[in-house]
């Protein structure tokens, strides 16, 4: 197979690419970070790893890495968004609470 001849895109082209792949790329981890909450949520509702580990065809210690995961990123997020609630003095909710 003979070699693939590059292709010299234009900066505009070039720049946008970048930034799409980019952004593709944080959703899936988004969506990887996503999921593994969500694992963490169920085990604190009740599920067992073992139910988790039989619906998603996993073994339980990878249920449990992703729990142990989930409950790592809730909380990063729920610091996150305490931290940003308290730095905006109009945050919903006390629009009324001030008059």
């Amino acid at each position: 197979m003979p070699p693939r001849k590059k292709i010299d895109l234009p900066d505009h082209v070039r720049d946008a690419v970048l930034a799409d792949v980019k952004m593709d790329y944080e959703q899936a981890i988004n969506a990887d970070e996503r999921s593994k909450i969500r694992i963490y949520l169920a085990t604190e509702q009740g599920l067992s790893t073992y139910e988790l580990a039989e619906e998603l065809s996993v073994s339980q210690s990878v249920i449990s890495n992703w729990k142990r995961q989930g409950e790592e990123a809730y909380k990063r997020r729920e610091q996150a968004r305490d931290q940003q609630l308290g730095e905006d003095p109009l945050r919903p909710g006390e629009l009324f609470a001030h008059g």
